[in-house]
């Protein structure tokens, strides 16, 4: 008796228990939403600062044991930016950022590269307008409050739902939103770093600030980058996971005989992988894969060509794009 007593009364607080476990499931999901929609609004506030405000600073740049230095120059004039990065350590490098183009000097090697109409927006933090689309592959997340450079700053977590991509964590100036330190994660692992270590706000940047210091003569060499429509590839991309997408098709003319190299670039909104195809100039090739700081690269032999895949992403990715690489039957080169 005492045991059908008790199975009626579970029988009668079921549906109450039922219910109750779907609010809370409800809850949590909720909750998961609104932080995930705080986390975006950080994100949008770091873009829109990073390109809105002027500031310098010195930033420590970290990947495999090894630390460069970088002064960092970002100035805003009429609403149009300009950027300057200016490597500390030896070999010296620069690179300025202006609305249609990315010039690096290399005075090692007395040599420009100049990318005209240039797809990405800050050299520092490169996110979409809408971050929308970003959440069918990442979900996002907020930390706590953590100090760099001495300032106040958020962290927020963006982590892949697939092991395709590399995650992200970054922290975010509680009073001007600029991204002060960021690390691509690789599962666990921190593969790869960047943090500021002084920050000055500024109404303005000199403008010799954001000039080049660069001393360059007729000696030097220029690489420039020829912007090609995207229906002109004559190749086709069948290892490229879903969410990436080509940002722009580019060619380099490089060398005594004008050797051209097809330049393809893939970014699903947070992470980038370049394609590089090259001539073929020696039978001798032996395909491995390498791996510098987030950096991942593969190398194939196609016909008579060289395929180079680098990016910020596991090196599966890397080779299964490089792997889905194939000239058009019908076209020539």
């Amino acid at each position: 008796m005492v045991d059908l007593r008790m199975n009626v009364t579970v029988l009668r607080l079921f549906p109450f228990v039922f219910f109750a476990l779907i609010l809370v499931a409800f809850a949590r999901e909720s909750l998961a939403s609104d932080t995930e929609s705080e986390a975006k609004t950080w994100l949008n506030d770091a873009r829109q600062a990073a390109a809105k405000l002027n500031y310098h600073g010195i930033v420590s740049y970290m990947k495999d044991k090894q630390i460069e230095s970088l002064h960092v120059f970002h100035g805003v004039s009429d609403g149009v930016e300009q950027e300057r990065l200016l490597s500390v350590n030896t070999p010296m490098r620069e690179v300025i950022r202006t609305a249609d183009k990315v010039t690096c000097y290399y005075p090692d090697s007395k040599s420009i590269s100049i990318d005209i109409k240039p797809s990405r927006q800050s050299l520092l933090l490169d996110l979409p307008d809408d971050l929308a689309e970003l959440s069918k592959h990442y979900t996002f997340s907020l930390g706590e409050i953590e100090h760099v450079a001495r300032r106040p700053s958020r962290v927020v977590s963006i982590q892949p739902k697939d092991g395709l991509r590399y995650g992200r964590k970054l922290w975010i100036d509680v009073e001007s939103k600029l991204p002060l330190k960021f690390e691509w994660i690789d599962g666990q692992q921190v593969v790869e770093q960047f943090i500021f270590n002084s920050l000055s706000l500024d109404k303005s940047i000199p403008p010799e600030d954001l000039a080049p210091s660069t001393q360059v003569d007729s000696t030097w060499k220029t690489k420039r980058h020829e912007t090609l429509p995207a229906e002109s590839l004559i190749w086709t991309l069948d290892g490229v996971p879903d969410g990436f997408h080509m940002i722009s098709y580019t060619r380099l003319k490089r060398g005594a005989n004008n050797r051209a190299i097809d330049h393809i670039l893939l970014s699903d909104g947070i992470s980038s992988i370049s394609i590089y195809i090259d001539q073929l100039m020696s039978e001798i090739f032996t395909a491995q894969p390498r791996k510098i700081g987030a950096i991942n690269s593969y190398t194939r032999k196609l016909d008579k060509y060289l395929v180079t895949v680098m990016g910020e992403a596991p090196e599966k990715t890397v080779q299964s794009i490089g792997d889905g690489i194939h000239l058009q039957e019908s076209s020539g080169k």
